[in-house]
């Protein structure tokens, strides 16, 4: 690819990345190239430190990351903007110019029937993440733990379900729901929850919890 082509690339490649990592829930304290390279299957030469950071620069001068950018010009705990989450949905390229052009990013598609899905444009990199599964599965969750309350007769840990049930509640029916999340709080059901309700009512929450996990 000429030079234009591998800038362009890189910054829809970055946007999928973080996309990606939101989805997930997770986050990172600096984009490394390596990382980089591996999540989005980069077909080009080595990208290099300095080309992701400048990626990431004209990511937050436009207005879909937020950072720290650094006198060394790395950007630290870079992150989409509320903007750039809603941009990377679209699955279009910001090389896109609204009335002129409108291009697909050759990183992220979306499937719009049935949730949110990134797939990074490679046989081997295919990932779904599909976000309103994760949410009728948390929500499937509260209740469960919801009708499994009165059984639970230690008021320590019945407290610590009420607590849990709010939690899941309020991620599910959030604006940006994150699976990562989800999953955390699914954990906790399972783990804390379900061992101190005992032994039976300890199955019906895993069991409502499971499909968060896998």
């Amino acid at each position: 690819m000429n030079k234009a082509e591998r800038l362009w690339n890189l910054r829809d490649g970055v946007l999928a990345w973080l996309y990606e990592l939101r989805l997930e829930g997770a986050t990172i304290a600096e984009a490394k190239p390596a990382a980089f390279m591996e999540a989005t299957s980069w077909s080009g030469s080595e990208v290099t430190r300095e080309e992701v950071n400048a990626a990431l620069e004209w990511l937050m001068e436009e207005g879909y990351v937020d950072g720290t950018g650094t006198m060394q010009r790395i950007v630290l705990r870079p992150k989409l903007t509320p903007y750039g989450e809603k941009y990377a949905a679209s699955g279009k390229s910001v090389r896109a110019l609204p009335g002129v052009a409108e291009v697909q990013s050759p990183y992220l598609h979306i499937e719009g029937s049935s949730g949110v899905a990134v797939a990074f444009n490679s046989p081997g990199a295919t990932q779904t993440v599909n976000v309103r599964q994760k949410v009728e599965q948390a929500r499937t969750l509260a209740d469960a733990i919801e009708q499994v309350l009165p059984a639970v007769t230690d008021e320590q840990a019945r407290a610590a379900a009420e607590e849990l049930v709010s939690d899941i509640r309020g991620e599910s029916n959030s604006d940006s729901p994150s699976p990562g999340r989800l999953k955390t709080l699914a954990t906790a059901a399972m783990t804390s929850i379900a061992t101190a309700a005992g032994t039976e009512v300890g199955k019906v929450i895993i069991e409502a919890a499971l499909p968060l996990i896998s």
